[in-house]
């Protein structure tokens, strides 16, 4: 794609120049025939739509992703609440579930106050 131009750019601008070729089928340029520009008119039209269809497939997979994610983070926080509850704050179980025991918790030091 050229450099500072949106894929719209250069489908609006080619399509222009294909107008203009339809309206004077003897214009020529060498090897590049209005079939072969049609072609790979069509072509980028093709691969835009396809570009536009997988953009929408990774938005709805990455918005179900996070949602997923979502809902096991929940599901994970409440597991390791009813761990707690069931074999308590101090337990072996609550550590393996990754819960911190209440045995290994440091005591809170109290800030001084230095300010005038």
């Amino acid at each position: 794609m050229p450099k500072g131009k949106s894929l719209d750019d250069v489908i609006a601008e080619a399509e222009k120049i294909e107008r203009v070729w339809d309206a004077n089928p003897t214009f020529s340029l060498g090897d590049l025939t209005r079939e072969k520009f049609k072609a790979e008119l069509e072509g980028l039209r093709a691969s835009r739509t396809q570009l536009e269809e997988a953009r929408r497939q990774v938005t709805n997979l990455s918005n179900d992703t996070n949602e997923r994610a979502a809902s096991v983070g929940t599901n994970t926080t409440r597991a390791l609440s009813g761990i707690r509850a069931v074999f308590g704050p101090d337990s072996t179980q609550y550590e393996e579930g990754g819960g911190t025991r209440s045995s290994e918790r440091k005591t809170p030091k109290s800030k001084k106050g230095g300010g005038t």
